[in-house]
């Protein structure tokens, strides 16, 4: 089932709309006034308008909305509007589709992601560590046919506005004596679905698959991917974050995603000189500039802040900064990694010399909040964490949610959980 005219109950998503900016709903409405016949407002239906008078009308509700945005008008005013007189037999589900890509564009902490890594199995042994290839139009059609044999559907397809990504929303319906209860009503999480495809890299990033439909969304996301002698399988990880933009730092082919914590000076160019750039008045500069920190102790202590921010790949410091005052993120690790929780399992062998005997104790680490990493990092500022034992994976620098840790180092995580 594949019908973007179906009709949602009326006022169904008015919450979600009263969520989005002032400036997305006037953009939905005028996209929506361009989408003739399938979006056009339900009052030229009211009976047979010649297309002149049809077209006219359109325009004048166009300019309604422009004048909307013009003066400044409240969003519960310009909900209103599209809700109760415009649209007022309620959106379909194209509209709708629409209204929660848009609520994912203006609040991306919304959805929950995880990263899922795409496994090709081929008779050629190199491929396995490839990028599937990606159509858009193409996997949408092999998504929608794998998806009809087995439950009722509808998929929508577009570009993210800002990442390079590819967002997908499935919503699913349920065959039999309730698919048409099923289509008449508001969908839930339970029976929604997006997904975001990188233009180029080895992982899918997708909302959490729920039960029933788990099994069904995963074979015919692998159906679709796949190609003649490429078969695609899915292999769950433990990343997982509130925002796709961090996802798309940590799994793509962005150089962040290989120069993470303390290395991500790298990868921002802020230690490689440029080749028209004068090494020797750098290097000069630099100098002097350590040599006059030197002389007090403030300059120390400004130089284990700048230490302690490096292990974690802070861009810059402001030396004249009010810890107690900073706003967040400002000047501090990089929000679009940002991952609201860690876990992870130490597994150190301890040998007790009183008893001749010796176990392994299992100690779980789990650290929650906005931004993980950028709370640690506060913690070594302040000197509640020291900043010359912290491991790798308390920075960032590993870039996983999870893993185990034996004798200091990371033995299996992200990818290797499942």
């Amino acid at each position: 089932m594949q019908n973007d005219s179906i009709i949602l109950p009326s006022g169904s998503h008015t919450n979600v709309l009263l969520r989005l900016s002032r400036d997305s709903l006037v953009e939905l409405a005028l996209a929506w006034l361009d989408n003739v016949p399938l979006c056009q407002p339900h009052r030229t239906r009211d009976g047979e308008l010649e297309p002149e008078l049809l077209v006219q009308y359109i325009l004048d509700v166009r300019d309604l909305y422009l004048n909307y945005q013009r003066k400044g008008t409240t969003k519960r005013a310009i909900v209103e509007r599209m809700v109760y007189v415009d649209w007022f037999l309620g959106f379909n589900m194209r509209q709708v589709a629409d209204i929660e890509f848009q609520n994912i564009f203006d609040r991306p902490l919304s959805q929950k992601w995880t990263a899922s890594k795409v496994q090709i199995i081929s008779t050629n042994s190199d491929d396995g560590d490839r990028a599937p290839t990606f159509h858009a139009p193409v996997f949408m059609k092999y998504l929608q046919r794998s998806l009809k044999s087995l439950i009722g559907s509808h998929v929508h397809i577009i570009q993210h506005v800002s990442l390079p990504v590819v967002l997908l929303r499935i919503q699913v319906h349920e065959f039999g004596t309730k698919f048409v209860a099923s289509i008449a009503k508001m969908p839930t999480a339970r029976h929604t679905y997006f997904c975001a495809i990188p233009t180029s890299a080895q992982y899918i990033f997708h909302t959490p698959f729920l039960n029933p439909y788990q099994k069904i969304l995963r074979e015919c996301i692998e159906t679709a991917l796949s190609t003649p002698g490429n078969q695609v399988q899915l292999e769950s990880t433990s990343l997982t974050a509130r925002s796709l933009a961090s996802l798309v730092q940590l799994r793509t082919t962005s150089r962040t995603a290989t120069a993470l914590g303390g290395w991500s000076v790298y990868a921002n160019d802020e230690v490689d000189l440029s080749p028209l750039a004068s090494a020797e008045a750098v290097v000069a500069d630099k100098l002097a500039q350590l040599d006059k920190e030197e002389k007090n102790n403030e300059a120390r202590v400004l130089k284990r802040m700048k230490k302690i921010d490096a292990r974690f790949g802070v861009r810059r410091v402001n030396v004249d900064e009010d810890e107690h005052n900073r706003t967040d993120y400002q000047d501090g690790v990089d929000p679009e990694t940002a991952l609201d929780h860690i876990e992870f399992r130490l597994e150190e062998d301890y040998d007790d010399e009183g008893f001749g005997d010796s176990f392994t104790p299992k100690v779980r680490i789990l650290f929650e909040g906005s931004h993980v990493f950028e709370g640690i990092r506060l913690l070594a500022r302040k000197g509640l964490v020291d900043e010359t034992k912290m491991p790798a994976w308390m920075t960032g620098e590993l870039g996983v949610s999870f893993g185990v840790i034996a004798n200091g180092q990371l033995v299996r995580g992200d990818d290797q959980r499942m």
